[in-house]
């Protein structure tokens, strides 16, 4: 009896989570913080920049610098993470805009929300594993270049999140995308710049683990393996694609009169492979594979 009371209640506080869940990764986490239920909370501006990154048909290196705002927080029944990118072109010649006057600019958003099964239905985990959530989000992203992006994406699966100083995770998800192709809109039919791709699986995985080598450091990153989702809007086949990014950061506010954890400063890279699912060997695309040295700052609020 005291068993089925207990999955009840967790039952009862997984509904009340997701309706949350939801709610947030709407726009709509004011409830959340009015409730008092946010245990903790980091939110970060930073700054990337690298000379080479890659765009699927161009065989230009591409100069950007990309301005962030992230957030991740705890509450009472999961972990809500949120991170937009406004990403711009430094040359117009290396990434011109669709209008032909200035550098294309690109702004790409990306919602987290996972529940925890520790915090919902009392599971106590130990060794390795520190806990095991459901995960769900989504992407949405705009872009001003010739092909003229707009990403909507949804994910949904189970993440395990391991017991490591800092952080470390890895889940598996369902994955559904809609995207944008303004080169089939000029083509014309029968191509369609409405893409809704095939449902496919995700593999992905964060971290952030701090250590101490004279300075506090941080070794940080995220990567996504997602399978092939059928054709695009010229009817090529896509391939598995590869993205991983990662940072080496040294935590420099105390050597400049700051707070612990406050300012960031190190080295990333990033590497993407067959991007946006293209293969090359169907396509003839170049610049489907990329990998980008990055200087990287972050400051912690």
């Amino acid at each position: 009896m005291g068993a089925s009371k207990s999955f009840k209640g967790g039952l009862i506080r997984l509904a009340s989570g997701l309706a949350v869940a939801t709610a947030a990764l709407m726009g709509s986490t004011g409830g959340a913080a009015a409730d008092g239920i946010i245990q903790w909370s980091d939110t970060f501006a930073g700054v990337r920049y690298g000379t080479s990154y890659r765009e699927p048909g161009s065989s230009e290196d591409i100069e950007k610098g990309i301005f962030q705002l992230g957030h991740v927080s705890g509450w009472t029944y999961g972990t809500n993470f949120f991170n937009l990118d406004i990403l711009k072109a430094t040359s117009e010649s290396e990434e011109p805009n669709k209008d032909g006057d200035g550098s294309a600019q690109e702004i790409y958003f990306v919602a987290r929300e996972t529940l925890s099964s520790a915090k919902i239905f009392g599971f106590a985990y130990s060794g390795i594993i520190r806990d095991i959530g459901l995960t769900l989000g989504t992407d949405l992203s705009y872009k001003n270049d010739a092909f003229n992006a707009r990403v909507r994406k949804f994910v949904v699966g189970p993440t395990i999140n391991f017991n490591v100083p800092g952080f470390a995770q890895i889940g598996v998800q369902a994955y559904f995308e809609h995207n944008n192709n303004r080169f089939a809109k000029l083509a014309g039919p029968p191509f369609d710049p409405s893409v809704d791709f095939d449902p496919t699986w995700r593999v992905d995985g964060a971290w952030g683990i701090p250590f101490e080598i004279g300075l506090p450091f941080m070794f940080k990153g995220f990567f996504a393996l997602t399978g092939e989702k059928g054709d695009d809007a010229f009817g090529d086949a896509t391939t598995t694609e590869l993205l991983v990014e990662t940072a080496l950061l040294a935590d420099i506010g105390p050597s400049v009169g700051s707070d612990k954890g406050m300012l960031y400063v190190g080295l990333g890279y990033q590497y993407w492979l067959n991007k946006f699912g293209n293969d090359p060997d169907v396509t003839g695309l170049d610049g489907t594979e990329a990998s980008v040295p990055q200087l990287v700052a972050e400051f912690h609020f």
